[in-house]
């Protein structure tokens, strides 16, 4: 017997943390490889990690709600075999190459692998090493295939534990993989833009004979590390052997609702099951044997006799709840956890102030639609939202103070040439702010393909993570939901925040050469929260004016 102590892997894409949202076994319980263990959530998705090997969990060293470092042990694994070397802090032992997943559906057939011209392979590694051939790793979610999108190191390169050695993106995502040791790169398996079928060979590793290491096999952390990368799929057993493909967010839905997911069509591509999916199918089907069913009073009979004194209505019938059914607690955790500490960070780090302005977006709506066609014949869906972006690069320009963040630890006010605008987005996983970089040199229809690009993607999970910082300023919009007017928190350490508000038709004065008239306008609010640390409410009421008569006048973003 072996004892493998399993850390919390480093993902190669700067988190340094990850809380524990929920264990899926309890100690004791005996997990297959590859068996979900338990669900961590980063700053950037949560996900589902697979047991490294088959075995017995002795210990957890994390409770629900903890966070934890990278490279903190997380659970400990008793496993049958040699026990493997380890360091100090634990490195995760190997684990034989994966069994291929059977889908729900049948996935189109990978690209042929064709591997790039390695150097000179040694029969046998050197006197006192070892040669490890690592796999591309099954990552638990169904995915049969990843492309090289970029090689970050060249054969003969001497690389560090966890030092970033490829760049591989699946459907699902793209991330970096690391080195499981140190030691020196012998050769590369697959050119840049190759398609590699998950189990193949993608790089050799040559490391000291001290670090425990088998030919062929894969680390074990090797494939947390990819099934911890933003956005990953689950893929969990279905009976002994088959395999649903589905999202996390749909497989927590399905427990959630007792529904089987072998049941619910999917489609996501290669029939993943989505969230929509899960809902669509629990509102026209039943549940699954099991389920507890609503306990509620039947109504009373349109046509029976109701006895009550005259003139008065009849008593409504009583509404009568099983245990559990009249409150739902739901733990506090997750994206909507994050999303809270960051809105207390921001709120009681900045002092906030917010200036509201009405304009007149008359004329704006015109360009719109005119844009709109243009746009079509490029295949581009052109919204408001690019021509508020352009102004608000052109205010920004204007009056820097408010396209600025404060360095703390320098005591600095750091004021931008460029202007980066956060852009908040609704989600199934919460509010996403992903970034839309250098807009002070990009035009309206660049603008808007940019946008409809990257919402799709942060929609779609599939958003990078050097999309998700470097905002200088930040604009949240929900004008297409309602509302006429709301006071937004910062996207700290932004400056400031702008606020856009639905468009309604009511009557306005309108000023002509032959006197004041009344006519159906269109109307918008905007508003917009500045941190009064930095910047002063003549700075932010002179922003928001200068932001009206751009857009009140939508010519002028021209010049």
């Amino acid at each position: 017997m072996a004892l493998l102590q399993f850390k919390l892997p480093d993902i190669g894409e700067g988190v340094a943390e990850g809380e524990i949202v929920k264990w899926l076994v309890k100690e004791g319980d005996v997990v297959a490889e590859h068996q979900a263990v338990v669900e961590v959530m980063t700053d950037k998705a949560t996900v589902e990690i697979p047991s490294p090997a088959a075995g017995k969990i002795l210990k957890r060293l994390a409770k629900d709600g903890d966070v934890v470092p990278v490279g903190s042990v997380i659970f400990e694994l008793e496993t049958s075999g040699p026990a493997p070397a380890q360091k100090s802090h634990a490195p995760a032992a190997p684990v034989a190459a994966p069994t291929p997943v059977k889908a729900a559906a049948p996935a189109p057939t990978p690209a042929p692998v064709k591997p790039a011209p390695a150097a000179p392979i040694p029969a046998a590694a050197s006197s006192g090493s070892t040669r490890l051939d690592f796999k591309l790793p099954d990552i638990g979610e169904g995915t049969a295939e990843g492309e090289i999108v970029k090689w970050l190191v060249k054969v003969g390169d001497t690389v560090t534990e966890h030092q970033s050695v490829v760049e591989v993106m699946t459907d699902k995502a793209t991330v970096e993989i690391p080195a499981p040791a140190p030691g020196k790169i012998v050769a590369l398996g697959a050119q840049a833009g190759e398609v590699v079928a998950v189990g193949a060979v993608i790089f050799v590793l040559e490391t000291a004979s001290a670090t425990s290491v088998k030919s062929a096999h894969a680390p074990a952390h090797a494939a947390a590390v990819v099934a911890s990368a933003p956005v990953a799929v689950a893929a969990v057993a279905n009976g002994a052997s088959e395999r649903v493909l589905a999202v996390p967010s749909a497989r927590r839905l399905a427990r959630e609702k007792n529904v089987d997911l072998a049941r619910v069509a999917g489609s996501g591509r290669n029939g993943v099951v989505r969230r929509a999916d899960v809902e669509a199918f629990s509102r026209s089907a039943p549940t699954t044997s099991g389920a507890a069913p609503s306990r509620v009073a039947p109504s009373v009979a349109a046509s029976a006799p109701v006895s009550t004194p005259a003139g008065k209505p009849a008593p409504a019938a009583p509404i009568s709840f099983a245990a559990g059914e009249r409150e739902t607690r739901i733990p506090f955790r997750g994206v909507r956890r994050k999303i809270a500490e960051a809105m207390v960070r921001s709120k009681f780090t900045a002092p906030h102030f917010s200036v509201v302005e009405e304009l007149d977006v008359t004329d704006l709506v015109k360009l719109r639609e005119n844009a709109k066609a243009v746009g079509a014949e490029q295949g581009v869906k052109v919204t408001f939202m690019p021509f508020i972006m352009k102004a608000v690069a052109l205010g920004l320009a204007k009056y820097p103070m408010l396209n600025a963040h404060l360095d703390e630890q320098a005591q600095e006010l750091v004021r931008f040439a460029y202007v980066n605008l956060g852009i908040a987005m609704d989600t199934d996983n919460g509010l996403i702010v992903p970034v839309v970089k250098e807009v002070q040199s990009k035009g309206i229809l660049q603008l808007a393909q940019e946008l409809n690009e990257l919402a799709d993607r942060t929609r779609a999970g599939k958003v990078k993570p050097d999309e998700l910082k470097g905002s200088t300023f930040s604009i949240t919009n929900a004008g297409n939901i309602g509302g006429i007017l709301a006071t937004p928190i910062i996207n700290f350490p932004d400056v400031a925040i702008l606020g856009v508000h639905r468009i309604v038709k009511r009557p306005g004065v309108v000023e002509t050469p032959s006197g004041d008239k009344i006519e159906v306008r269109q109307y918008m609010n905007l508003s917009c929260s500045v941190d009064h640390r930095l910047a002063d409410g003549a700075d932010g009421a002179r922003f928001v004016v200068y932001l009206k008569r751009l857009l009140e006048n939508p010519g002028l973003l021209a010049l």
